[in-house]
């Protein structure tokens, strides 16, 4: 079994809510001033994808900002990233298995959008929503434009505030040195440098911890540090700049 990499600091994992609420706040505030600062977009589609437990409605947000600046914005599918029924995950096998059931769909609709509009959508992901985009892109990297992550959880997922928590929800009573962990840790490897990678990750970030959320160094990465809470990356006003400013043309 591997080192078990450092979780959040845990007075950024407690000041999560509050954090993120100032961050909303500011948002809202300034979402005019924000709109018209950023660079424009050039009316390709922008897939968004939600974090564990949300849907596309919980991107709400992003993808009006991403509107309002020039992008079409298609709903992913996603009605709720939620594991359930055969796909409920008590063991890290599980969640890889749910991750992949999960890209499946998310490459069926980067389909559908390429044939319906002849334009490769970009693809934005919010933590898990994150890995579904990475993971996405190297299976149909010829369909998409580029990707950019927000807050993901790359690494081994003992590094996550919320292991032990979703350990207990879950009911696993399965022992952690008894789990492959080599499925799920593979899925963060990039196979091709034909699709640009924007990694934006904070070290202020109450549930991913600093040690896994950055993937390996790549020709095709860039790695960008921003001041955000977990929960504020979908509603954050630097991290909303800095996606705008990686989806622009010439970029």
């Amino acid at each position: 079994m591997s080192i078990v990499p450092q979780r959040p600091e845990l007075h950024h994992t407690l000041t999560e809510l509050p954090r993120a609420s100032f961050e909303a706040a500011r948002l809202a505030i300034g979402f005019r001033k924000l709109v018209a600062g950023v660079p424009q977009g050039d009316g390709r589609p922008v897939l968004v994808l939600p974090s564990y437990g949300l849907g596309d409605y919980g991107m709400t947000p992003l993808r009006s900002f991403l509107g309002q600046i020039g992008y079409e914005t298609p709903l992913s599918g996603i009605d709720l990233n939620l594991d359930r029924g055969d796909l409920r995950i008590r063991r890290i096998e599980d969640a890889a298995r749910f991750r992949s059931s999960q890209v499946e769909g998310v490459v069926a609709r980067i389909e559908e959008i390429h044939s319906e509009t002849g334009k490769k959508p970009s693809l934005v992901g919010w933590s898990m929503g994150g890995l579904f985009a990475l993971d996405a892109s190297q299976l149909v990297p010829s369909l998409v434009s580029d990707v950019i992550t927000l807050g993901s959880p790359f690494g081994d997922p003992r590094g996550t505030a919320m292991w032990n928590f979703m350990r207990w929800l879950s009911g696993s009573e399965v022992p952690v040195d008894q789990q492959d962990f080599t499925p799920w840790l593979n899925g963060a490897s990039l196979k091709t440098a034909a699709v640009p990678v924007t990694v934006l990750y904070s070290e202020m970030d109450g549930i991913v911890g600093k040690e896994i959320a950055r993937v390996e160094e790549h020709v095709a990465v860039r790695h960008q540090l921003v001041t955000s809470s977990h929960l504020g990356f979908a509603m954050n006003s630097e991290v909303f700049e800095m996606i705008a400013r990686a989806l622009a043309p010439n970029s």
